[in-house]
This record gives C-alpha cells, sequence and structure tokens, in this order.
C-alpha cells in the first residue's frame, strides 16, 4: 500500500494534468516549475515531519515522450535519524505538449529531457506549511 506521501503526490500530479489538458492556455516552464515547486515545498515538509527525517536535495524532471506528449517526475532524498536515505519518486501520466507555449515545446524537443534541482522549501515555506497544520 502506497504512502500518504505518494498518494498525495499522485493526487496532485493528475489533477495538475487536469487542469493542464482541460484548459486552452499556454504554459510556460516558469509557470509550470511554480506550480511544481509550491507542491513540491509541501511534500518535502510532510515528509520531513512524518518520518522524522532532513531532505538532502531532490531533481524535477520535465520529459518529452513523443512529438505531442510529455511527462513530468521527480526524486526526492531524505536522510533517516539512523542516517540511511530514502528516496520519494513520482511521476505524472502523459500530458499534451499543446498546452505548452512555443518556446517551452521547443525546449523539450530540442533536449528531450530538461531537469531542474529541487532547493529545501524557504522559511516563508516553512512558517505557511506550519500554520496549515494548526
Amino acid at each position: 500500500m502506497p504512502n500518504k506521501i505518494y498518494e498525495a503526490a499522485e493526487k496532485f500530479f493528475n489533477e495538475v494534468s487536469k487542469q493542464f489538458n482541460r484548459l486552452d492556455l499556454s504554459t510556460s516552464l516558469e509557470e509550470l516549475l511554480n506550480t511544481y515547486g509550491d507542491a513540491l515545498d509541501k511534500i518535502i515538509l510532510r515528509e520531513e515531519q512524518d518520518k522524522r527525517c532532513t531532505y538532502l536535495g531532490g531533481e524535477l524532471r520535465i520529459s518529452r515522450l513523443d512529438d505531442k506528449n510529455y511527462d513530468c517526475g521527480y526524486s526526492l532524498y531524505f536522510e533517516d535519524a539512523d542516517e540511511s536515505v530514502h528516496t520519494l519518486e513520482a511521476k505524472t501520466k502523459p500530458l499534451e505538449m499543446k498546452f505548452l507555449t512555443k518556446d517551452f515545446q521547443q525546449s523539450l524537443i530540442t533536449d528531450g529531457v530538461l531537469k531542474f534541482e529541487i532547493d529545501e522549501p524557504s522559511e516563508e515555506a516553512r512558517l505557511k506549511y506550519k500554520q496549515q497544520l494548526r
């Protein structure tokens, strides 16, 4: 049975996929990174709290699947109290490239995979998360 973090990530990715596919808009790379960044902060903070571990780092990948589709995935690394490392990973279902800006589409076509480091959540994100728990 998948843990709550995995379920939350899967639910998030599915909801973002539905929104991107339903709306006729052009999403830029910056908009996509901002959307995923906020959600990833929550996943990181919840994992730190639930497992009493420390976030080490991670990576977000946006990958071209074919001429019409792409997906997004992430890997997050945490150190446990016993100094062992565990990983959280998730990936979207295929998303349609037609909802991305032309520049974003061209970057995916040219590079195939775009990779971004996932920074530790900011103090502002940590405070906001703590307030939501109350």
